[in-house]
């Protein structure tokens, strides 16, 4: 359903309904963060009707699908995941022009979607299998079975966007559903790409795609044939869904933003620290959920620390995306780079102490693009806005703090819960920190998911970060429902 244009080198995207491409009466350009000027891709624009159109063809293809057997299911998902590592080449560079992480953490994005559907195929039938408990006769038993939902609507961001939609297309039609799959605006391309190889290698109506804005999103949620809705993105657009879906009583699934704080203890590896946080915090410009958003440091070692991530942060080389001697790209919207650069000028004119550091790869294309400089804010304090808000851009404040308990007490005054991280040379010691922390997810000495983490830990979040947990052997939980079947015996009665 993605096609390029020989003349202009620009993706077409039409929807994906029932297995046709249609082309839309609207389209909208996609750009390169890295040179606004350049229109990476042309994609439909949906209507309420084009979202009532793919309802309907998933609703048609669900019931069949949920009866198909495990072991077919396990064979397609594994060549789903074949044909994203064959177009993986495709798929890196629209979404690194669309998106404007830079190319070597796209790479690694690709991989893992492709990952994402071979691990789903590793634990489905384990899933999937029901459990019966026998009765006081032969005759009596309880058997509890998963049944999917039906059709499932799954909204996801520009962030992260082929692995944050693996992560929920994969253990949806794994688990019987039928999809409807609305993109974000922003990162489209790669995403249409993604569903079409998944929507070749099923039944039609399986995978469905309309893009668009929140006309689709409103419409999928107001659908009396959406039996759940899965999103990933912000607070705000989760509690209008949410108020949208409560007429109905639809279920919902989000996975939204964090404040992630980090919390620095004593007997910390200071360099090696610094190193990490920079790379957490800066990693996709800032823009990640699970990023570093905050620093928790003792005032004993406050000096040193911020030397050194001064430091580390001053190496940092922004620039082109696809260009491999970047270590850092642009903010991927014009919205979103008004708001951090608005953030960052109202944290200076607060008088904080604010170092905009690194380097600009090429400075007669800085204008080009949503460039903005990594920043330290290194005098904040807990209450300041740049420390309470998501700042979802390359800002990182750093607050300095009596000893650890203020840290953690600092870590947990938050509406937000979704990960963090402690940092310390003592296992023992850091592990009692953690335990203390209201996240969904606590790293130590790391603000990235291991190789055994990315497998196997639940992501989500508690407080206003979330509803429901994705990826790992338990994200397919969201996309089933019991079925419970309660046998009892009957005595047959006499004739005589």
């Amino acid at each position: 359903m993605t096609m390029i244009d020989d003349t202009t080198g620009a993706a077409v995207v039409g929807h994906l309904i029932a297995g046709v491409q249609a082309a839309g009466d609207r389209t909208f350009a996609v750009r390169n963060p890295s040179r606004v000027e350049e229109v990476v891709g042309v994609v439909a624009e949906g209507s309420a009707a084009d979202a009532g159109a793919a309802v309907d063809a998933a609703a048609e293809a669900a019931t069949s699908w949920a009866t198909t057997s495990v072991p077919e299911r396990v064979e397609r998902l594994h060549r789903i995941a074949d044909a994203i590592d064959g177009h993986a080449g495709l798929l890196v560079d629209l979404a690194t022009r669309e998106n404007g992480s830079i190319v070597s953490t796209i790479r690694r994005e690709v991989a893992a979607a492709a990952d994402s559907f071979r691990l789903v195929a590793d634990y489905l039938p384990t899933a999937l299998q029901s459990r019966t408990v026998a009765g006081a006769s032969a005759d009596e038993q309880v058997r509890i079975e998963r049944r999917p939902y039906g059709v499932v609507a799954c909204i996801v961001p520009w962030n992260a966007p082929v692995l944050l939609t693996a992560n929920k297309l994969a253990p949806a039609i794994a688990a019987g559903n039928a999809v409807v799959l609305k993109p974000s605006p922003f990162a489209p391309l790669a995403v249409s790409l993604l569903a079409g190889l998944a929507a070749a290698e099923l039944p039609d109506g399986v995978v469905n795609v309309v893009n668009g804005d929140a006309e689709v999103a409103r419409a999928l949620v107001d659908s009396p044939r959406v039996r759940k809705v899965s999103f990933t993105g912000g607070g705000a657009t989760a509690r209008h869904i949410m108020r949208q879906a409560a007429d109905t009583l639809l279920p919902v699934h989000f996975e939204l933003g964090g404040n992630d704080p980090a919390v620095v203890l004593e007997d910390a590896d200071l360099r090696e620290t610094a190193d990490r946080i920079a790379l957490s915090a800066f990693r996709r410009a800032g823009q990640v959920c699970f990023a570093t958003k905050r620093v928790y440091v003792p005032r004993t070692i406050a000096d040193e620390f911020r030397r050194l991530l001064v430091e580390r942060v001053e190496g940092m080389v922004v620039g082109d995306a696809a260009d491999e001697r970047a270590s850092m790209g642009p903010v991927n919207n014009e919205g979103q780079f008004e708001r951090v650069r608005d953030l960052l000028e109202r944290t200076r004119a607060a008088g904080r102490d604010v170092r905009v550091l690194g380097s600009k790869l090429d400075e007669s294309t800085w204008t080009d693009g949503h460039f903005l400089l990594p920043a330290l804010v290194l005098d904040a304090q807990h209450d300041d806005e740049v420390v309470r808000e998501e700042q979802f851009g390359p800002i990182l404040p750093v607050v300095v703090c009596e000893d650890e308990e203020q840290a953690i007490a600092f870590a947990n005054d938050t509406e937000y819960g979704l990960c963090s991280s402690v940092w310390s040379s003592s296992p023992e010691r850091a592990l009692a920190a953690a335990a203390r922390i209201e996240a969904g997810v606590t790293f130590i000495n790391s603000g990235m998911f291991s190789e055994a983490g990315t497998r196997e830990i639940p992501m989500g979040g508690w407080k206003q970060s979330g509803i429901g947990w994705e990826g790992s052997p338990y994200g397919i939980d969201e996309y089933l429902q019991f079925h419970s079947i309660d046998v009892h015996a009957v005595t047959p009665r006499s004739t005589a």
